[in-house]
């Protein structure tokens, strides 16, 4: 191993002994928090990618910063708040920044450049905002309900909302906080991010994919709660699991279909 190596593998280490507790409950989180249960995912996919594009990074010019020690500063300091009772999201973030500090340090901007999409990509796993998550909850339900119900009645289906709670034909649905959509747009905009990374050199290609991956997670949801409405049976059990799989799927493949539009579409304008 080189000293150049050696030097990495000690600040990783470091890192990783530093922020010990925090990705302890990251952990933790992942493996409680269905809405979470892609985290566990994001640092591969990471290392793959990393892996991937070693050929590209090994030709980058070293020229190491003393910016990254501003970096690791202020990451100490928010990882100290968050050890103080600030939150779990804040000593994670706090982690980010550090390993971009120490990028910074031992190879300088341009390996922070070529490494921004792999830092870009961990922010998928990082725990969720309570106060956002809680202000989006209710509201988010809401619209699953209303779309569901429109659903229903364009299919004919008789249902009567009234609020979070459908009822068709006297079977009620209630779309609880654990049915607000937050998983599918988490899952779903993270595969949006990685999709367009590999099947697309177009760095904007990864934003529209993200951005449409916003509407489809919903629609997706509202879809889930009209079939648990119309057939009880998918409403809980392994049947739900499974109709949850399928539109996931559907999600996917929705995904792949629209990046062929985005393409001829810009093809089309740039001709």
């Amino acid at each position: 191993m080189s000293s150049k190596q050696a030097v990495i593998v000690c600040t990783a280490v470091a890192l990783l002994i530093c922020y010990a507790p925090t990705l302890r409950g990251m952990f933790e989180q992942w493996s409680s928090d269905e809405d979470m249960s892609h985290g566990f995912g994001v640092p591969v996919v990471i290392l793959w990618i990393v892996w991937r594009e070693r050929a590209r990074l090994r030709a980058l010019e070293t020229k190491p910063s003393w910016w990254g020690f501003a970096l690791l500063a202020s990451a100490a300091a928010l990882q100290w708040a968050g050890l103080l009772g600030v939150g779990l999201f804040a000593g994670s973030v706090a982690f980010l920044v550090s390993v971009a500090g120490a990028v910074l340090c031992l190879g300088g901007f341009a390996w922070l450049r070529a490494l921004a999409f792999p830092l870009v990509l961990a922010v998928f796993m990082l725990p969720k905002l309570a106060v956002v998550y809680n202000q989006v909850t209710l509201p988010l339900q809401l619209l699953a309900s209303r779309l569901a119900a429109g659903m229903l009645t364009f299919a004919g289906i008789g249902v009567i909302r009234e609020g979070n709670i459908l009822d068709v034909g006297g079977h009620r649905v209630a779309v609880v906080e654990a049915c607000n959509g937050i998983r599918y747009l988490l899952s779903l905009g993270f595969m949006a991010v990685v999709f367009g990374y590999l099947s697309d050199s177009k760095p904007w290609m990864r934003m529209a994919l993200l951005a449409a991956a916003v509407p489809i997670a919903i629609f997706a949801n509202a879809l889930r709660v009209a079939a648990a409405g119309w057939l009880p049976s998918l409403e809980a059990g392994f049947a739900h699991a499974v109709s949850g799989w399928f539109i996931f799927v559907l999600c996917l493949a929705t995904l792949m279909l629209l990046r062929q539009l985005f393409n001829k579409v810009y093809v089309r304008y740039q001709s």
